[in-house]
């Protein structure tokens, strides 16, 4: 195998997601990952994170260091805030840093010269490596909270408004710590899953709030090479994604729908909990189907008694009747596409994507897809609308809009979900029962 430097995948990777807006999940795949011992893909791993999670504090530092930024190639400006982040995060000597930055820009045919003197001009500026952190009584102002936390702007004032400053700040760091590698197994084996991971040198704890999650304390990469060998059901899964599963109230025999599937983290551990009864699986996107696909593919041995059956529609439009000979079921999942804020210290790249716009255009979509899907719901059954995402206009301003033009139906639960609060990912979620 050709060595590869993980400096250079660095700047590689960082181009890709920040200029070219490719989500980093879709990019640093696993056939990436792979090429690279522990101590490298660690490191890989660390840096890149990094970057993305004080990317706008990493540029406010080198802004003063440049003097011709626009003339300097999008590989150069990763590989400096990649050095910026090694000297400032992570505390690596100044001398290394400098040296390794100039051979990935010369390697890269950039521009070595000017790498060395900004990096050197910053070590004599900022001499111990010190976190430089905006004072106290700057962090009120929403433009020195998006610097100091990188988080755009308009979030940022959007978050003010429901949170004092103390609890923002809270939620804003939260989003920039690293996430527990949370994964869901069948209730009555999580107490075996957690033998088998403690045997194996890992730290394991029990999720507070649903009785399928176990908390993993290690290397991303480690676990999920440890999880290939494994011979039970698991899914990762975040304790709130969880959650929405047992909001369901799944039962033995049910007949679900789950109305966007994909990736099927829902759709199976609602399996894992009815044991036996029928799931149908509407999903629209093609790529996103053969991810769902793959993933039912690798547990369903442990899922002998569940039916599920996959259908490639948009929700919107499908009939039921054509291709099941039925439209009526007992349970319905909406876990609707969404911005994905409350994911962001999962997908740190979603914070520099998303749109005010975009948040807007989500929530026309998700009221028609409300809409559509509570059809197919029976008298007494009961569908959980989730989202994960922070802002009302896809949670709670959702659910209003439904209820005032749908008297069939009654709310019994709603629920939002915060890290920085609760622990977990950031999600709203609401249990609606039809009455009639």
């Amino acid at each position: 195998m050709v060595y590869q430097s993980p400096r250079k995948v660095v700047v590689e990777v960082l181009k890709t997601v920040i200029e070219k807006r490719k989500p980093l999940k879709f990019v640093l795949t696993e056939k990436v990952l792979s090429m690279f011992d522990k101590s490298d893909r660690a490191f890989l791993l660390e840096v890149v994170y990094g970057v993305l999670r004080n990317l706008y504090y990493i540029d406010w530092l080198l802004d003063g260091f440049y003097k011709n930024r626009e003339k300097l190639s999008i590989y150069t400006i990763n590989n400096l805030r990649a050095a910026i982040y090694q000297l400032i995060f992570m505390h690596i000597p100044g001398y290394a840093v400098t040296n390794e930055a100039v051979n990935i820009e010369k390697s890269l045919n950039g521009k070595p010269k000017v790498v060395n003197a900004i990096l050197r001009n910053f070590l004599r500026k900022y001499q111990g490596n010190e976190l430089l952190l905006l004072t106290e009584s700057m962090q009120t102002d929403n433009k020195n909270l998006s610097i100091l936390y990188s988080h755009p702007e308009w979030l940022i004032k959007r978050w003010h408004k429901r949170f004092n400053l103390d609890e923002l700040k809270a939620f804003l760091k939260a989003n920039n710590e690293k996430p527990p590698f949370t994964i869901a197994v069948k209730p009555e084996e999580r107490q075996m899953v957690a033998e088998y991971f403690i045997e194996r040198g890992f730290k394991v704890s029990f999720s507070k709030h649903v009785t399928s999650g176990l908390i993993i304390e290690g290397q991303g990469y480690d676990i999920r090479k440890t999880l290939k060998e494994a011979t039970f059901f698991w899914i990762v899964q975040d304790e709130a994604s969880q959650l929405v599963c047992f909001l369901l109230e799944p039962f033995e025999g049910a007949r679900v729908l789950d109305a966007c599937a994909s990736p099927g983290g829902k759709t199976l551990l609602t399996a894992a909990l009815i044991k036996k009864g029928k799931i149908f699986c509407v999903e629209y996107n093609r790529i996103r189907l053969k991810i769902l696909k793959e993933n039912l593919d690798r547990v369903k041995r442990f899922l002998p008694h569940v039916q599920i059956e996959i259908i490639l529609e948009d929700i919107c439009k499908v009939n039921f009747k054509d291709h099941l000979g039925i439209d009526e079921f007992d349970r319905i999942i909406l876990d609707a596409p969404c911005s994905s804020t409350g994911v962001i210290r999962r997908n740190p790249d979603i914070r520099y994507r998303v749109s005010e716009q975009e948040i807007k255009r989500l929530s026309k979509n998700q009221r028609v897809m409300l809409d559509r899907v509570s059809q197919f719901l029976v008298k007494k059954g009961i569908l959980v609308y989730s989202v994960c995402s922070t802002e009302p206009e896809e949670g709670e301003e959702v659910i209003e809009s439904f209820l005032q033009k749908h008297d069939e139906f009654s709310s019994i639960e709603k629920l939002r979900t915060y890290p920085h609060i609760d622990g977990m990912d950031g999600f709203f979620m609401a249990k609606l029962l039809r009455i009639k």
